[in-house]
């Protein structure tokens, strides 16, 4: 899905110089990026909130996707 975004020149330098420094091969990249960190740092902050850390709650994700697959294939615990 495309989406246009004006900018600022002083923003889109700054794009325009990762892709330069050969960190990104366009300045699309820069950006979903840019959005990716944005969305994990929500998620840190949300983490926070609960009082949660990131291992805890990879622990507990990781705990109830066992419990999930157990229940649909009780065949592969022994």
């Amino acid at each position: 899905m495309n989406i246009s975004v004006e900018v600022t020149g002083e923003l889109l330098d700054y794009l325009e110089s990762k892709v330069e420094e050969g960190l990104f091969k366009s300045r699309s990249e820069v950006v979903r990026a840019a959005i990716r960190e944005m969305i994990q740092k929500d998620i840190q902050y949300q983490l926070k909130e609960k009082g949660l850390s990131e291992e805890e709650m990879k622990k507990l994700r990781e705990e109830e996707a066992g419990e999930l697959l157990e229940e649909k294939y009780p065949e592969l615990s022994s």
